[in-house]
């Protein structure tokens, strides 16, 4: 099952960088973005 779901993973990226053109510097960027603000969130609402 883990197996699957990397892969569901993996090729969702790539299908979200195809339609963007973002490359895979922007992605771990945006990642980082989106898990400080999610933590903010869930820090204040703590």
């Amino acid at each position: 099952m883990s197996n699957k779901f990397k892969e569901w993973h993996i090729s969702l990226i790539e299908k979200v960088q195809k339609t963007t053109g973002i490359s895979n510097y922007q992605i771990v960027w945006l990642s980082f973005i989106e898990g400080l603000i999610i933590g903010l969130i869930i820090g204040y609402l703590l």
